[in-house]
């Protein structure tokens, strides 16, 4: 059945248990992050499934992932139209169970679209045809409670190996010496089109290899009757030879007898899916349980019950796995957040004892000057003084030009002339016109002189202004003078002032 098995790939960081299967025995391997491990070969008897059992407890909770490498194997080769999802599924089941309806163990492998204008696709429709081989280890898989991963069929692990070795371009016919027999499998530019596994009776020939040779003979044949290969045309043949027991065979299949034919030994096997040379020695089956994890999903033989269980207990595991990750995000969060509280209350201490020295040593200091009142005092008696040397150092020259710029003009007595520290108005003047005659205009005039000079000759920080004139207009001015002597005062006042910076 075309039925999507969960994913199940080199790149998983899950462990798995790897089992092969075969007639003459089976071998056992814990997979992890894409390397082998505890590989060990398995009679395919009591003593075998124990040790699976085993390891079932020591690795509880672990998938289990097989490999059958069986002759009780069959395939059929269909097209169907292109479909989709669910449709596709449907499609798939009620064609396997129309080619092999006495195996619940049955698959529908995808390849490549038909050419041509209508929309069909091509399927390599396989089974297990007898389900003995692998019963006993399922039932043990039940009863330890473990699940199943997946199965496949050993000629499905040929498309991930041709991947490897950069195979997927031409007609293949692979070669590989198995314990139940020699395993022929045809592929098509990577893909799978038939496998069979043939039992091999060496006692008729005086050399083993020669009846392997008959029976490539013979598989080339039927694949010249099938109209797969032209007559005319050789087979590329690859002999898989991890135990580098086949070099002599490459006799047996010449040129002119319609072969190409290449081998893999075991030096490049080893590098390119880079196998430790101790698990080949441990298991010449550790070659397929390598590539087992790269099986095409498609070709798992899964029935849709034990899918239905394999797709819950990924789901659990997902659950777990969500919970899991957001409880230590959540952890991650809290401790992060701690960390900062701790961080801030850490630097607020530091603060605080900063600021506690400091209002020590601005104690002691202050008590060495008298106390706060007195050093205020002191910085105000110095910015006063610093004011005063901003301006002027010496008010005499001002006062000395104030006095010339008045007799300059005539008729000004200057009274009175006081210099203000601390403040914006810094001279304040007072005069009177003298020689008046109650002519209210020329006392103006003339006050009005006095300021002009002022402003021409002090510098240009400093403001002139005329508080009081000879005549005060102001309603707010209070009258002044002496009635009945006909005698009136002209007195001015001038301020000047500094601008504020």
């Amino acid at each position: 059945m075309n039925f999507k098995a969960p994913a199940f790939n080199a790149l998983t960081l899950n462990d798995f248990i790897l089992l092969y299967l075969s007639a003459a025995g089976a071998s056992s391997a814990l997979y992890h992050r894409a390397a082998l491990k505890e590989v060990h070969s398995l009679p395919s008897d009591e003593e075998g499934w124990e040790y699976f059992n085993a390891m079932l407890l020591k690795h509880p909770d672990k998938p289990v992932a097989i490999a059958v490498d069986t002759v009780d194997e069959i395939y059929r080769q269909d097209i169907l139209p292109r479909a989709h999802g669910a449709d596709r599924r449907e499609m798939t089941d009620r064609r396997l169970r129309q080619l092999i309806h006495h195996s619940v163990y049955r698959a529908a492998l995808r390849q490549s679209p038909v050419a041509g204008p209508g929309r069909q696709d091509r399927y390599l429709m396989m089974g297990l045809t007898n389900t003995e081989i692998v019963r006993p280890w399922l039932d043990i898989l039940h009863m330890r409670g473990s699940h199943l991963a997946g199965i496949w069929l050993l000629p499905a692990l040929a498309i991930p190996l041709a991947k490897k070795f950069g195979l997927t371009q031409s007609r293949l016919l692979l070669v590989s010496e198995q314990t139940g027999g020699l395993r022929l499998t045809y592929l098509e530019d990577g893909e799978l089109r038939f496998s069979r596994l043939a039992p091999v009776d060496s006692s008729e020939y005086e050399n083993p290899l020669e009846s392997y040779a008959e029976e490539i003979e013979r598989t080339r044949q039927s694949l010249v009757g099938q109209r797969l290969l032209a007559r005319s045309e050789p087979l590329r043949t690859l002999l898989l030879d991890p135990l580098n027991t086949l070099a002599e065979l490459h006799a047996f299949l010449p040129e002119s007898a319609g072969f190409l034919c290449e081998s893999i030994l075991r030096g490049e096997l080893l590098e390119k899916l880079k196998l430790p040379p101790t698990l080949l020695a441990e298991s010449s089956d550790a070659l397929y349980l390598k590539l087992l994890p790269d099986a095409p999903r498609s070709a798992n033989l899964m029935t849709r019950e034990q899918h239905a269980i394999t797709r819950f207990h990924w789901l659990k595991r997902g659950l777990l796995f969500v919970a899991a990750a957001w409880f230590g995000l959540a952890a991650l969060a809290s401790s992060l957040l701690l960390l900062d509280s701790w961080r801030l209350q850490h630097n607020a201490d530091i603060e605080h004892a900063a600021r506690q020295q400091n209002q020590t040593r601005e104690a002691d200091l202050l008590a060495e000057v008298g106390g706060a009142t007195a050093l205020a005092q002191r910085i105000r008696t110095v910015q006063i003084w610093q004011r005063i040397a901003a301006l002027e150092q010496d008010p005499v020259p001002m006062f000395q030009r104030i006095l010339n710029i008045s007799n300059k003009i005539g008729n000004l007595h200057i009274q009175r002339m006081e210099w203000v520290t601390g403040e914006a108005v810094i001279l304040a003047i007072e005069g009177e016109v003298i020689s008046f005659d109650n002519d209210f205009s020329a006392a103006h005039r003339r006050v009005q002189d006095l300021a002009d000079q002022l402003r021409g000759d002090l510098p240009a920080n400093r403001i002139i202004s005329v508080k009081r004139w000879p005549l005060n207009a102001s309603t707010t001015s209070d009258l002044e003078g002496e009635f009945g002597n006909s005698h009136v005062n002209a007195r001015f006042s001038i301020e000047v002032a500094e601008t504020q910076r």
